[in-house]
């Protein structure tokens, strides 16, 4: 055997550890020495092909299941683990344990959000909901809000108690306050009547129609846009009774176009037929159609059962409608001779005061 302490081949002077005073370059008893005497390699720098250390102080294991596998030796498998067996029942709801630091240590309950029931309570069933003490109540649904802020709705409401009674000062004072809080959008869709007429009088002047047909295609024409206003004007006085200031575009809201069409078209022809055979029938026609456009706008009705509820409605309540017929009538006249410039506020307010009427006669919402 060659003996560890001689020098070695680097050895400038050829001198051993123990000669050149370097003791901590000295190897200790059984340093390179196998743990068995018996064993044929005990040579020199030999000893165990993984140099292993008796004792349990913190070195790796090398040896039994699950040890580290070094050049082509075969690694004996783990033993394999048996499931632990769980009661038979529902499933439990997991528990809170901690997992840091030693035992009674860190906080004394669950964190939270993870809170637990109470003891003696049954566990809760998959698919209820958790109920637990100072848990925070789930935050109530809420509706996205629609771009440019809540829209008005449509379609008639009820206001949930009796038609009322109709008084006509306080309709006539409602569709002045209603104007008057909301002004623009009222003068702006009334000015839409102001173009209708404009237009009318530039056809009539450079077509100068000398037939009977041209001149019944231009009237009919008129009186398609003039109807259609007044269902504009009407929706724009149901977004006010409804509580809903409306913009420009509010008034033009309605689907209907055909059925307002249809029941303008069938009022007029009443209308004309009874100032045909004389003024006051004529007269009568058009105050039994005076909430027709409403019925068709407001609850989608066809031409002959929006005339029909109109008519019965008037009848029904013929005292104070006649009253307030003739005071829009008045209303209108007036602003019609101050050069015409009055109609921008007389037709808002009668429009206004007598959808005020038809909702507050049909138990329809006033706000």
């Amino acid at each position: 055997m060659t003996d560890p302490r001689s020098s070695t081949p680097n050895d400038p002077a050829g001198e051993s550890p123990e000669h050149s005073g370097g003791e901590q370059f000295a190897a200790r008893p059984g340093q390179h020495e196998s743990p068995d005497p018996q064993s044929p390699d005990t040579g020199a720098g030999h000893g165990h092909g993984r140099h292993e250390m008796a004792g349990t102080a913190g070195y790796p294991q090398f040896e039994g299941p699950g040890a580290a596998q070094y050049g082509s030796e075969p690694v004996e498998p783990p033993p394999p683990v048996a499931p632990t067996p769980h009661a038979a029942g529902p499933p439990q709801q997991p528990q809170y344990q901690p997992t840091y630091g030693p035992p009674g240590t860190g906080p004394a309950g669950p964190p939270p959000g993870m809170m637990q029931p109470e003891p003696g309570t049954a566990p809760p069933q998959p698919g209820m909901a958790q109920s637990y003490p100072g848990a925070m109540p789930p935050p109530p649904s809420i509706m996205p809000t629609p771009p440019g802020g809540p829209q008005p709705t449509y379609g008639y409401q009820v206001a949930g108690d009796a038609p009322r009674s109709l008084d006509v000062g306080n309709a006539l004072s409602y569709g002045w306050e209603k104007f008057r809080a909301n002004p623009l959008p009222w003068l702006g869709a009334t000015a839409v009547g102001v173009l209708i007429y404009l237009a009318f009088v530039i056809v009539v002047r450079f077509v100068n129609p000398t037939s009977m047909l041209p001149v019944l295609l231009i009237f009919l024409a008129v009186m398609v846009g003039i109807w259609l206003l007044q269902a504009a004007l009407v929706r724009g006085a149901l977004y006010e009774t409804d509580g809903n200031k409306p913009v420009f575009g509010s008034y033009f809201h309605f689907i209907n176009a055909g059925n307002v069409l249809l029941t303008a078209l069938l009022a007029f022809v009443l209308t004309g037929i009874g100032f045909a055979l004389c003024v006051l029938p004529g007269l009568i026609a058009g105050f039994l159609c005076m909430f027709a456009l409403h019925y068709v706008v407001d609850q989608d009705l066809g031409p002959l059962a929006a005339i029909k509820a109109s008519a019965t409605l008037v009848v029904t309540n013929i005292a104070p409608v006649l009253l307030l017929g003739l005071a829009v009538m008045v209303l209108t006249f007036v602003g019609a001779i101050l050069c015409g410039l009055g109609l921008f506020i007389a037709a808002p307010v009668a429009t206004i005061a007598v959808t005020y009427a038809y909702r507050t006669l049909t138990g329809g919402i006033v706000a």
